[in-house]
């Protein structure tokens, strides 16, 4: 992965990444995606595809009204705000 993309990563998550940190990624992302193509050539021709062995079931709670957080607490850690709201990137 190159430093490019990793800056695009960066910008859409809204992150600011030192040089470093940019270098140290790239490399963490050559290992993950040799890892991944490793896995293209295992031979799983006569491999039956695995299901989840034991009931996966979502555990509900109820729900109850709390005390929001606060609008200017909740922008205060954040440069992109606009008149009170978080402000998202472009679409343009």
């Amino acid at each position: 992965m190159e430093n490019e993309e990793i800056e695009k990563v960066a910008s859409m998550a809204s992150i600011d990444l030192t040089e470093e940190e940019k270098q140290k990624l790239e490399g963490d992302m050559e290992n993950i995606l040799d890892w991944f193509s490793r896995l293209d050539e295992i031979d799983t021709e006569d491999v039956d595809p695995a299901f989840q062995p034991i009931e996966i079931k979502n555990e509900m709670r109820e729900d109850k009204v709390e005390k929001c957080l606060e609008r200017e607490k909740a922008l205060e850690n954040t440069k992109n705000k606009e008149d009170g709201f978080f402000k998202g990137p472009s679409t343009g």
